[in-house]
């Protein structure tokens, strides 16, 4: 599974965009009731409950609409046969399996993405009536869940504005249904929902897509603007109100005259492709500058998947490129950017590719070196795979 389409099928992709996105919720009924086994189990969630240290809020319990203290994990069985429901935060950091197919998601979308897993036990509610402020897709793995889902009170919440301090609508939801294994639901940003458990313990994993806004974008111009003095300098003194509204008019310009001379749209993608993280950052003992040509020429290198690398010429007139990738810049001087490009977008290649693909650099001067710094910065990785 690596793209909405697949969580999303038998519905697709267009009648979703078309009549759901961000605006109706949707229950999609499955025809494979193993589809989302291969992500979490029991068996997972008991090994998270063994050998792993939680802290809270990571784990915690939620009972009769609220959600218990700190105090309650110390008791976490019991309260679970009292009928608390479970909940363990980012799971995409902790299971393999789910951290792989979240980072081939937030690739696909272009957003972050968090995965919760929850756990509820026969004729139990955990969460009262409540609303989120991200898009959620509900993934039925085992038992079944009736859901309740309502209009939202206040479009496109953010994330400071959570409905706790708000009255949930009044009336019968627009959307009530029964979640079996392989099951999705949908539920957009704002709209109220709460849960029940049916005859069985019920397991499911909320995949939370958490959209940038019109607000994230002038935060980020923001955050440009001050690299620029004239904002960085203090407004005239109010001892005349006239100074204040010239110098104020003068910023409206400027700001003016700087958005229509820089292609904000463009690089605010590009400030969005460099964030994150990939699943994949470490590669001992070759990132620690050890055992990189083992095989020599015929080392195989991979590159990590599912990332959104930059590739632009450097500024100057050397031959040469910058890298931009999960938030870091490399420069690298002696080689375009169309042969860079050519490594990054294969998954596999070898010492010998490259040699093909820079006729006339010497192997041990030129080539070594530079795949050295790619594999240091953790651009590439050495391919230990026993399946090479």
């Amino acid at each position: 599974m690596k793209s909405l389409v697949e969580i999303l099928k038998p519905y697709t992709l267009e009648e979703f965009l078309k009549h759901n996105w961000t605006s109706k919720a949707v229950h999609i009924l499955s025809e494979e009731t193993n589809k989302f086994a291969d992500l979490f189990s029991w068996e997972q969630l008991n090994y998270l409950l063994n050998y792993h240290q939680f802290k809270y809020p990571d784990l915690r319990l939620a009972l009769d609409g609220k959600v218990l203290d700190e105090s309650a994990n110390e008791n976490l069985t019991k309260f679970c046969q009292e009928g608390a429901t479970l909940i363990i935060n980012q799971v995409n950091k902790l299971v393999p399996e789910i951290a792989k197919f979240a980072t081939e998601l937030k690739y696909d979308l272009g957003y972050g993405i968090q995965l919760n897993a929850y756990c509820s036990w026969p004729g139990k509610q955990g969460f009262s009536s409540h609303y989120d402020t991200h898009e959620v897709f509900v993934l039925q793995i085992d038992g079944s869940k009736k859901w309740y889902v309502f209009s939202d009170t206040f479009k496109y919440p953010l994330v400071e504005q959570k409905s706790k301090s708000l009255q949930p609508p009044e009336g019968e939801p627009y959307l009530s249904c029964t979640l079996n294994p392989g099951d999705v639901l949908y539920i957009p940003r704002g709209h109220w929902h709460y849960a029940v458990a049916q005859d069985q313990p019920s397991m499911h994993l909320t995949l939370g897509v958490h959209c940038q806004t019109g607000i994230d974008f002038l935060e980020w111009l923001v955050g440009e603007l001050r690299q620029r003095q004239e904002w960085r300098r203090s407004l005239p003194l109010r001892l005349e109100a006239k100074p204040v509204e010239v110098y104020l008019d003068k910023l409206v310009t400027d700001l003016d005259k700087y958005i229509y001379s820089n292609n904000l749209c463009q690089e605010y993608i590009s400030y969005l492709d460099s964030l994150g993280k990939p699943v994949e950052r470490y590669s001992l003992p070759q990132q620690a500058g050890f055992n990189i040509f083992d095989k020599e020429t015929h080392t195989r290198f991979k590159v990590p998947q599912f990332q959104r690398f930059g590739i632009s010429e450097l500024p100057d007139s050397s031959n040469g490129c910058k890298i931009t990738v999960s938030g870091k810049e490399i420069s690298i001087r002696g080689v375009s950017s169309s042969i860079v490009e050519k490594f990054l977008t294969k998954e596999f290649f070898t010492g010998n590719d490259v040699i093909n693909w820079l006729p006339g650099f010497d192997w041990e001067i030129d080539i070594v070196p530079l795949l050295s710094r790619l594999v240091l910065e953790g651009i590439i990785f050495v391919d230990t795979s026993i399946y090479q």
